[in-house]
């Protein structure tokens, strides 16, 4: 309750004028460490409340739902600490020098590499979308050794659909009435083009080599 009182109260100030505080894009060695550190002890902390810990550490598939990292991000974006991907990433950046690939947009789920990071699931950080898209790549030449192959067309709904695990951690059949699937039928589109047993098997996979 009190850290959601002081993420709400603001006190506007229309007298004095601004001035600088903190610049959390100027890199400072000491300020990083501290914030990793801390970071580091919440997740400690607070392992027992966290379930995207839990899942991670615990689940045979080790996969975090899209809620459950939306949670946590608005958990830690609350004073004191007004944690962001963005922030912590630099964080480690500055600290685990040779050991955290760059990127220069973060989203949310960003916070399942720091967590796979942190609690020791990975050895190195890397942005979910860079990590999604390797293991996509994978699982296309797999598919391929194989013999599967796709058209452009099924190419164009695994592509898709690879763009919504980068960003929401996983796709339900749902999301294909959402856009840019609307746009070629939706869910009726994604039988239609790739096949009534085939599409459920296909978003099944995918869900479950490119996100755990």
């Amino acid at each position: 309750i009190v850290e959601l009182r002081a993420a709400h109260d603001r006190v506007i100030d229309e007298v004095n004028s601004d001035s600088l505080i903190d610049a959390f894009g100027v890199v400072d060695p000491g300020k990083a460490r501290s914030v990793v550190e801390s970071w580091e002890a919440y997740l400690i902390e607070h392992r027992d409340e966290i379930t995207a810990i839990q899942l991670l550490q615990e689940a045979k598939e080790r996969r975090v739902a899209f809620a459950d990292i939306k949670q946590l991000a608005d958990r830690i974006s609350r004073p004191p600490h007004n944690w962001t991907p963005d922030l912590l990433w630099s964080a480690y950046e500055t600290v685990h020098v040779g050991k955290v690939r760059h990127s220069d947009r973060h989203t949310l789920t960003d916070l399942v590499s720091l967590l796979r990071y942190t609690v020791g699931v990975d050895d190195e950080l890397v942005p979910y979308a860079d990590r999604v898209q390797e293991r996509y790549a994978g699982w296309l030449a797999q598919q391929e050794q194989t013999g599967a192959k796709f058209s452009a067309l099924e190419r164009w709904w695994l592509d898709r659909m690879v763009d919504v695990i980068v960003t929401s951690a996983g796709i339900q059949p749902a999301d294909l009435d959402q856009a840019p699937f609307t746009d070629r039928g939706g869910i009726d589109g994604a039988i239609r083009d790739l096949g009534s047993t085939r599409a459920p098997a296909l978003l099944h996979d995918l869900n479950i080599e490119l996100t755990a």
